[in-house]
């Protein structure tokens, strides 16, 4: 036990070094230009040397970037480990796609982007608003470094958790428990533990545990001011800060996030004393994708994501396997449901989650450049376009439009990821975009329509012929969607309306004139099933108490304990649950919880 820990503690260490070695010093400035078309946020205790921001600027000029993260030299041990743990700088620099990270003190960015970005002020800010703002820009920028500059830190222990709290390095992100603290807590009763299994060995653990600063920082750009400090006394200093982390009073960022907060708890407890039972429509007797009348009882579901409360039962009809909310939820009650889970107070986990699967959107686009490479794409039900971003990249040459009903397809266009947002409904806009688009694409749209039947038939209608139309949409054929029932996570109620299966989409699109070309459905495929499984489930024990619809008052101790319970169950089931997907994955060569289809128009 007490060597396995030791390895984990040494290579935990060397994985650090090598994110640190990833980070640069900033070069001299070779001129005396002002900052010329780059603008600077800077925190409230940041000062950072004129002379420092025009060699930033230089620097950033000759490498492209849109946005350069100045982190000090002797930034100390804390806030380089917070740093290191979620940043691999060498990936940074890279990755198109990420979230804008940083130290927190100091950020050069293009002066256009951060006017798009609408983000104001640029200076005096606290650590949250800066977390905030660096995650925020950088989806306005190409391309985005962090380099180590000359210019002092501050001991931000009483701002720590604010800057976790922005940049959503929690677990989850509204629980005012970081994440960083929550796993530096583990590790470190597991180290403390080992004196009491085996002395001497234990003791030594200590010491290699102790003196691992070292190791992570020694001969690096960055030079701890308090790295002898942290190293030999952080035995006692680890619990001494996570005390001082978690008590710290509340900054002017975690203010306001709790005063939006408490603002949609007044407004949630109307709703929900009204009775949310309102909010299910007329059950129908038939099939809305064949007719027949022989349904029968699916499940009975509820919103394991945001856990608002609802029970949403699924019918499925005998006649042609079609799944559907049975009955529906009205207009009003998708905009209860729908509400702060992809905007507003759930806009900072949307973006997490939607940066997160760059790969399936890669996946798409190159299907598609299989067959063509199209001049316009109308991405529907494009949320904040990421899709399109990512789609950029490989067809370069190709002008993406998205529509979608919420704002965040004007932010979009704002970011630049979009020629053109349409904010309508399809059914309302679609007729007159007839012979605009070489290529439609419905990803994860059509389940969350009120009738799908009628959207096929408006995008067969707009596409000419030779025009391609790409659908992703969740698999109800999925082995694990009746494994796990009302824990499958593409279930999604009560967004998701309907759940089509394959054979059923493929014949409505013959029927509409288009070709099947390709389905994948391994390929398609979407994470994993259990673990997901196993989140949802602690989910709905209670691991976020900030949901303002789960509580009619601010959550008190018995709630903070509650969630603390389920964060220290989730990591076992979380474990058992990625296990088990590991394990299952060889045998579901022909299931997959997702499917996709590309299918071209055909002569009339």
């Amino acid at each position: 036990m007490i060597w396995l820990v030791a390895a984990g503690v040494l290579g935990n260490a060397l994985r650090l070094r090598h994110r640190v070695t990833g980070l640069r010093r900033l070069p001299p400035g070779r001129t005396v230009h002002v900052l010329d078309g780059y603008t600077t946020l800077t925190a409230e205790d940041a000062a950072v040397p004129d002379h420092v921001l025009r060699a930033a600027a230089d620097h950033a000029r000759q490498d492209g970037l849109g946005m350069l993260d100045l982190v000090p030299a002797d930034l100390p041990v804390d806030q380089a480990l917070d740093l290191v743990r979620h940043v691999d700088p060498r990936a940074y620099r890279k990755d198109r796609f990420g979230l804008g990270r940083g130290a927190g003190y100091a950020v050069l960015v293009d002066s256009d982007a951060l006017e798009r970005s609408r983000t104001e002020p640029h200076g005096g800010l606290d650590a949250g608003e800066m977390g905030e703002a660096t995650t925020r820009i950088r989806f306005y920028v190409g391309s985005a470094d962090m380099v180590v500059a000359p210019f002092h830190a501050t001991d931000r222990t009483a701002q720590r958790r604010a800057w976790l709290r922005s940049q959503a390095l929690t677990l989850p992100p509204s629980v005012a428990l970081p994440q960083t603290t929550y796993l530096a807590g583990a590790g470190y009763l597991l180290v403390l533990s080992g004196p009491l299994i085996d002395l001497w060995p234990g003791l030594g653990l200590v010491l290699l545990y102790s003196l691992a600063p070292y190791l992570v920082f020694a001969g690096t750009a960055l030079s701890p001011a308090d790295l002898h400090r942290a190293a030999w006394l952080r035995i006692a200093r680890v619990p001494l800060t996570i005390w001082r982390t978690l008590r710290a009073p509340r900054t002017r960022w975690e203010r306001r996030l709790l005063a939006r907060r408490e603002e949609a708890r007044a407004r949630y407890r109307a709703e929900i004393e009204a009775g949310v039972e309102r909010y299910l429509g007329e059950r129908r007797t038939d099939c809305p994708w064949c007719g027949s009348r022989d349904l029968a009882p699916h499940l009975v579901t509820r919103d394991v994501i945001q856990a608002k409360p609802g029970r949403f039962p699924l019918e499925r009809c005998r006649g042609c396997g079609h799944v559907f909310q049975n009955p529906q939820v009205t207009p009003e009650g998708l905009d209860f449901y729908y509400r702060d889970a992809y905007d507003g107070l759930g806009d900072q986990s949307a973006e997490i989650i939607l940066s997160s699967t760059t790969g399936d959107y890669l996946a798409r686009a190159r299907l598609v450049r299989r067959f063509t490479t199209p001049r316009t794409w109308l991405d529907i039900g494009t949320g904040k376009g990421h899709f399109c971003r990512a789609a950029g990249t490989v067809l370069p040459g190709t002008e993406f439009d998205g529509l979608d009903m919420g704002d965040g397809v004007e932010e979009a266009a704002h970011r630049g990821w979009i020629r053109h947002a349409y904010r309508a409904q399809f059914l309302d806009v679609g007729t007159d975009m007839i012979g605009r688009y070489d290529v439609v694409s419905m990803n994860h749209y059509l389940e969350h329509t009120t009738d799908p039947l009628a959207e096929l038939d408006l995008v067969a209608k707009i596409l000419d012929t030779g025009g391609l139309l790409l659908v992703e949409m969740p698999d109800p054929e999925s082995r694990f969607a009746a494994v796990l029932r009302t824990l499958w996570l593409p279930y999604l109620p009560p967004q998701h309306l309907h759940l089509i299966p394959l054979g059923n989409l493929r014949k409505a699109l013959e029927e509409r004139g288009l070709e099947v070309l390709v389905e994948q459905r391994r390929e398609a495929r979407r994470g994993q099933d259990i673990a997901p499984a196993a989140a949802a489930l602690v989910n709905l024990i209670g691991v976020d108490v900030e949901f303002p619809w789960r509580h009619p008052r601010p959550p008190g101790p018995r709630q903070y304990a509650r969630a603390l319970s389920a964060q220290l169950l989730a990591l076992p089931l979380l474990a058992v649950g990625l296990t088990l997907d590991l394990l299952t994955l060889p045998f579901l060569r022909g299931s997959s919880n997702t499917y996709r289809v590309l299918a071209r128009k055909q002569p009339a």
